[in-house]
């Protein structure tokens, strides 16, 4: 089997990914800056932020080279994320505008690469490439 060009959605839908996790981690930076790091109720979110981000870039990587079981994945944790995304966003418009506009941008980074990975081109050339597999 020969090397197959990738289709230019799945690049792009990693690029997002990747500016995602980039404005994941000012949030993160932005919340935490000025926190107490001997309450130990900071851990359990910021160790969940950090999972999270790891495993966006992670499956960007593989987006990238075009796995179906990462587009999939990815599919998955950004319907879930969008689904509380309205109620953390929320809360953190009323801590603070820059948190606020952080998880907003966030998701819509995340949103704009779950559109381009599911756009009729990207299925296409999934429908193309691996029919028979």
């Amino acid at each position: 089997m020969g090397v197959t060009q990738v289709h230019r959605n799945f690049k792009l839908a990693a690029y997002l990914i990747l500016a995602a996790v980039a404005v994941g981690i000012f949030k993160i930076i932005s919340l935490y800056w000025s926190s107490d790091f001997t309450s130990s109720e900071i851990y359990i979110p910021l160790l969940m932020n950090t999972i999270i981000l790891v495993l966006l870039l992670w499956l960007s990587i593989n987006i990238a080279k075009a796995r179906n079981w990462a587009r999939i994945t990815f599919a998955v944790i950004t319907a879930s994320i969008i689904v509380f995304a309205p109620f953390v966003v929320l809360k953190e418009f009323n801590a603070s505008l820059t948190t606020g506009m952080l998880s907003s941008l966030f998701g819509l980074f995340l949103f704009a690469a779950l559109l381009l990975l599911y756009s009729r081109g990207a299925r296409q050339w999934y429908a193309d490439n691996f029919a028979g597999s």
